[in-house]
């Protein structure tokens, strides 16, 4: 595999981008590229008597200069022109784009971070180089890392679905008639599973039974008739996951492939990838040497029609070269790791042809260091 790297930005607005979501923004049949962040980090410099200061330092301006950034903006393929297109404070890892209002349009769902409260939506104007409007879903959990904009009780409109890791609540709300209301009502509310805390959400029909699950974490989540839900665990002690369910194995069953996306840096053991093969979901450890691998993609990326494995590290182990890697498919089940880029930190990367040419490059951004990266598959 040959990729060929690009620097996207060198400067975006806002620091600790925290996700890194694409579509076609603007009709011309090209992926554009949609990064939130955090926020707050960047040096805020005023020159001085010869001398720089940092205003983030100074008593006062700290918080009202992150009030202020932008901290949503997208990239415009081709080009790579930026457009910052909202505020909101805090954003946390785990966006999710969908079609809120019906009205065709991909709009924004994103949660804020710990010690804050607030889900929103932005909804996308009619060009969306301008202003997205933020409004408030709900304030009643703290910290959601990962939501999911799908219809996930069948009535054939889509749901907003939330993972709160401070509140251990696992939800979803539908949307209401009037979604601009704020917030949603609470009647709207659906509560999955509570005491939970869990990282990684995807919406779909895992098992082919014709309805559709929800994977939270290390856990699909069966509806019943009457609209409860029913946990079958996956596995115990995988944390701070990232999830993807496929059939990777060509066995007609979707498998679900885990990694530990915040291991080391939130424990103290190194992290770990694996395929769990249902029903008993058996698993098969591809890796268990990893630092914070918190991006993680299955598609096929050498054509030979079976779907690969993709991982990539996040850089925040000192002395440790982040690496990305190609887990390749034997077709069987079997997988032949090799590393495609290394010393090159990059998180929540996706898999995607940017360029058109029908092979998929890889496209992230950095969690600390500021930059907005892409690695073009030249075929």
């Amino acid at each position: 595999m040959e990729l060929q790297h690009r620097r996207l930005d060198d400067a975006p607005p806002s620091g600790r981008m925290s996700f890194c979501l694409t579509t076609d923004l603007t009709g011309n049949g090209r992926p554009d590229v949609l990064v939130g962040a955090l926020g707050g980090e960047y040096p805020v410099t005023l020159p001085v008597l010869d001398k720089e200061i940092d205003l983030r330092k100074l008593p006062g301006t700290r918080e009202a200069i992150h009030r202020r950034e932008w901290n949503v903006f997208w990239y415009e393929n081709p080009g790579w022109e930026r457009h910052d297109v909202a505020r909101a404070p805090d954003l946390s890892v785990g966006g999710a784009l969908g079609d809120v209002t019906g009205n065709g349009r991909m709009d924004l769902v994103a949660g804020q971070n710990i010690n804050q409260y607030d889900l929103y939506w932005f909804e996308q104007p009619d060009d969306p180089r301008e202003e997205w409007t933020r409004r408030l879903v709900t304030d009643d959990f703290e910290k959601y890392h990962d939501v999911a904009v799908a219809d996930v009780d069948g009535d054939g409109d889509v749901e907003v679905v939330g993972l709160s890791q401070e509140s251990e609540v696992v939800f979803y709300y539908d949307v209401p008639e009037d979604p601009r209301r704020e917030p949603w009502p609470v009647a709207n509310r659906h509560v999955v599973a509570e005491n939970l805390d869990v990282e990684g959400v995807q919406i779909g029909d895992f098992d082919g039974d014709g309805d559709v699950e929800i994977l939270a974490g290390p856990n699909v989540f069966h509806r019943a008739d009457d609209g409860t839900w029913t946990r079958e665990r996956i596995a115990e002690g995988w944390e701070w996951t990232r999830v993807v369910a496929a059939d990777v194995d060509g066995d007609g069953e979707d498998e679900v492939v885990v990694t530990e996306g915040d291991l080391p840096y939130q424990g103290d053991r190194r992290a770990r990838l694996a395929v769990f093969d249902p029903p008993d979901w058996e698993a098969t450890v591809l890796h268990d040497d990893l630092s914070n691998p918190h991006s993680l993609q299955v598609a096929d990326l050498d054509g030979d029609g079976t779907p690969d494995i993709y991982v990539a590290e996040m850089g925040l182990e000192s002395g440790h070269d982040p690496r990305q890697f190609v887990f390749w498919n034997g077709g069987d089940g079997t997988f032949d790791a090799e590393v495609i880029v290394e010393g090159a930190p990059t998180h929540e990367a996706k898999l995607v042809d940017l360029d058109g040419d029908g092979a998929l490059d890889i496209v992230g951004k950095s969690y600390v260091e500021p930059s907005v990266d892409a690695w073009f598959n030249v075929v």
